[in-house]
């Protein structure tokens, strides 16, 4: 594969397949029709009810002191060699108190076998302008979904706004995450805090389970003791 194709599929990345030019720059704040702070019925609407792709319903992973939800979105399958074929795997948008903050790409490794790192990020420096940092391993916490051991490629930043291209250490995966600062800083603190009200309460909530669980056996008890009795003859 010579370098100039190989360019050309890596910008696919970005874009779905359409290769776009200096003039044409995404702005930091988005991944394709995704925008950063949009509602959850924001992005389901621009996800849009595609052939074959699975979008699941917004789940909830904490409900206090703010709401933490994520909407997930894999790709249709189409069959290996397809041109057609979409190179991201599936999508995770992580919202707090309806806002998206964060935007987690996986690449589908069969797309990306053969792209060295450089043709990645000379694809998104193509839609994002260049990076501000390149190759560091990751030593901050990481969200849920990304790779474990992962080192960063590059990294797009502005005051607002960062995008990271990550690539595990042991494989050729591919991921990108793009983060709201003020949204990230304000739902690791809620997750944190709400994390820390789970495990404080969790004695009584485990109290309170024991005694419902007493009090349905003990009602099913005296259903089954009252049939039984009506019934019974001696």
């Amino acid at each position: 594969m010579n370098n100039s194709y190989t360019l050309v599929i890596a910008v696919g990345l970005i874009v779905g397949g359409q290769v776009i030019g200096a003039q044409e720059a995404q702005e930091l704040s988005r991944y394709r029709a995704y925008a950063l702070e949009s509602s959850v019925a924001a992005i389901a609407t621009a996800i849009g009810p595609r052939v074959g792709s699975r979008a699941t319903e917004a789940s909830t992973l904490h409900e206090r002191p703010a709401k933490i939800q994520e909407l997930q979105w894999r790709a249709p399958y189409v069959s290996p060699g397809s041109a057609s074929a979409d190179p991201v795997r599936d999508i995770a948008f992580t919202f707090v108190d309806d806002a998206l903050y964060q935007v987690l790409v996986t690449y589908d490794r069969e797309r990306t076998t053969g792209l060295t790192n450089d043709d990645i990020i000379q694809s998104l420096s193509a839609a994002y302008g260049a990076p501000v940092l390149k190759s560091t391993i990751v030593r901050t916490e990481l969200p849920s979904g990304m790779l474990d051991d992962a080192v960063v490629l590059a990294q797009w930043s502005d005051a607002a706004t960062s995008l990271t291209l990550l690539r595990d250490t042991y494989s050729p995966d591919f991921q990108l995450i793009l983060i709201s600062k003020a949204l990230n800083a304000r739902a690791r603190s809620a997750i944190r805090e709400a994390i820390r009200l789970d495990a404080l309460e969790a004695p009584q909530r485990e109290l309170e389970k024991r005694k419902q669980d007493v009090a349905e056996a003990s009602a099913t008890r005296d259903k089954t003791r009252a049939t039984n009795k009506a019934a019974f003859r001696p």
